[in-house]
């Protein structure tokens, strides 16, 4: 029986998108037939799964991302060298791994990416922060044995930014729990809506992500006033003050409820190699508005299940105007993305695996 070793600060479910993926693989793993070990510093399983799985903490002391970020390097390099496997698969940007999943956004683009003014830019690739994780990120591509991408920006990304790798990196799309996220569950919108305090007249949008920087959050806000009066906007993963059109969610458990009840998912993003909110909103029946710069976008049909914006303000009024003009069906919004399990991407992943 081969042994895979996944490495990541923290994997487990309910501990964010690529701690999930990561906690997926080694579910599928380990009925796959493998044996898998864990290198982190935080996992969540189910106490059968903790019962297969062998862990190895990382205890990280001080202060500061950078320096957490070098003592698990460094502590990880360590336990590599004492234990025995077949294979290193890291969703996580670690050097020498045999598979590297790029499920994080990539330094190099999103450092020019970022929507901050041209000298800010520039300072940023000489900052300590941002020169160490450059750094770190260079070496991990280089040095791994094959690389996987989540969609085609993500190796369109690898072309542009670290050429000499392209010939070594695939693609496997991510998957996604139909059981959890489906057009079935819309038969519920109206009684929900109810339930939740909404009219039946209300247009809800949905924004959901915890770096609403990132995610372009502030870019949806400011158009809230130059949308219709019954459009309100519903924004989870984040803390904040509501008023009557905007509503604050906090953390939530159960972000399938909300996508049930939207009428319409906005993610403006400025950069998600893959963003998980789009395929689960396509997979629970709604249509969504997403960016140039998000790795799914290639599932969106525009006019169909979706738009797709440059992330000019103008241009994403027009498409949620538009958006609201159109009576989307759901499901043919989830069957856009049926392809989509999670045991097809296990077994890409594996398939590239048993090449090394």
């Amino acid at each position: 029986m081969k042994k895979i070793i996944l490495i990541r600060p923290k994997i487990g479910f309910g501990l964010g998108g690529a701690e999930t993926m990561g906690a997926i693989l080694t579910t599928k793993f380990l009925d796959y037939g493998y044996e898998v070990g864990i290198i982190a510093t935080k996992i969540n399983f189910p106490q059968d799964i903790l019962d297969k799985i062998s862990f190895y903490p990382i205890k990280i002391k001080g202060r500061g991302s950078i320096l957490k970020y070098w003592l698990f390097l460094k502590q990880a390099m360590r336990i590599l060298k004492i234990i025995d496997y077949d294979y290193l698969v890291s969703p996580f940007r670690f050097p020498g791994s045999d598979l590297l999943i790029l499920c994080d956004p990539l330094q190099r683009f999103w450092i020019e990416q970022k929507p901050e003014n041209f000298v800010v830019k520039k300072l940023n690739f000489l900052r300590p922060r941002y020169r160490f994780l450059l750094n770190v990120e260079k070496e991990s591509i280089e040095s791994a044995k094959k690389i996987i991408a989540l969609f085609r920006m993500g190796k369109e990304l690898i072309s542009q930014y670290y050429p000499q790798t392209y010939s070594k990196t695939f693609i496997c799309n991510l998957g996604l729990d139909f059981n959890r996220f489906n057009p079935e569950l819309k038969q519920n919108k109206a009684k929900l809506k109810t339930e939740f305090g909404f009219s039946h007249e209300d247009y809800l949008i949905l924004f959901t992500g915890y770096n609403p920087r990132r995610k372009g959050l502030p870019l949806l806000l400011g158009l809230m006033n130059e949308l219709p009066e019954n459009v309100k906007l519903l924004i989870a993963g984040v803390n904040g003050k509501s008023t009557n059109r905007i509503i604050y969610l906090g953390k939530i458990g159960k972000i399938e409820k909300y996508y049930v009840i939207s009428d319409l998912v906005v993610l403006p993003t400025y950069y998600d190699p893959g963003a998980m909110v789009t395929l689960e909103a396509l997979a629970s029946g709604s249509p969504v508005i997403t960016s140039i710069f998000d790795g799914s976008k290639e599932f969106i049909k525009e006019g169909i299940n979706g738009f797709v914006t440059n992330l000019e303000k103008g241009d994403l009024k027009n498409k949620i105007l538009q958006a609201m003009d159109i009576s989307f069906d759901p499901y043919i919004c989830s069957q856009t993305i049926q392809q989509l399990t999670w045991d097809n991407y296990v077994r890409c992943v594996i398939n590239i695996l048993s090449g090394i």
